[in-house]
């Protein structure tokens, strides 16, 4: 006796992949809900007024990640942070990781309470597997992060970005390569600027976690 199979429809992705990147669907729809802002006033001094501080809008699409990679690597002993990696003498810290990977353990969390309203990890250079460095709307690479980076032991830089102009995606990850990043992934791409017409691209986001997750269970492996 056979059991017939449920016919599939459509192109889907299977249950597997997307659950894989259900998160990084609902950020991309969390953040264009806020891309266009209301008009801005300008103030006296020549300043604008009126949209969120450009910090905080960074710092919640990097906290999302962060919570994002703790899950996909949560069959790993791997933790995911915001902070500084300590070099081996213990004399300096790296530049800002938006999203660092790295193994178990720290030797420091400032405003690490229950109820915390920040939590910034500072980790061992030894411990470090990855960095993630998110941008909001992207234009241009920072060539130097990279190069800032190897002295405390980072391998890996990941480029993530919320957008990109489709007609400039290409170019970007051109560069982001040759500036020594693993690749270069965004949420969605625009065209001509315009916030009503978007690119989403799902092979995409499997690309990066398939990349990430590959590189980081693959590091701890080594170790």
């Amino acid at each position: 006796m056979t059991t017939k199979q449920p016919a599939r429809t459509g192109g889907g992705l299977g249950i597997g992949k997307s659950l894989g990147i259900e998160s990084l669907k609902a950020l991309t729809a969390e953040l264009l809900l806020l891309r266009s802002h209301p008009p801005l006033v300008k103030n006296e001094d020549g300043h604008y007024v009126g949209g969120i501080l450009g910090f905080v809008k960074g710092l919640r699409l990097s906290a999302k990640v962060v919570y994002y990679l703790r899950e996909l690597l949560s069959d790993t002993d791997l933790e995911v942070c915001w902070g500084h990696i300590i070099d081996k003498d213990g004399l300096s810290c790296s530049p800002e990781c938006d999203v660092l990977v790295h193994e178990k353990g720290r030797t420091r969390r400032w405003n690490g309470d229950k109820h915390s309203v920040m939590e910034f990890d500072f980790v061992k250079a030894s411990s470090v597997v990855a960095v993630v460095s998110c941008k909001s709307q992207l234009t241009s690479i920072d060539e130097s992060y990279v190069g800032l980076l190897r002295p405390y032991g980072v391998r890996a830089v990941f480029l993530l970005a919320e957008c990109c102009s489709k007609s400039s995606f290409e170019g970007l990850r051109s560069r982001a390569k040759k500036a020594g990043y693993k690749g270069l992934w965004c949420l969605y791409r625009t065209s001509n600027g315009d916030s009503d017409n978007i690119e989403e691209d799902e092979d995409m986001l499997l690309d990066f976690r398939d990349q990430i997750r590959t590189w980081a269970t693959q590091k701890r492996a080594t170790k």
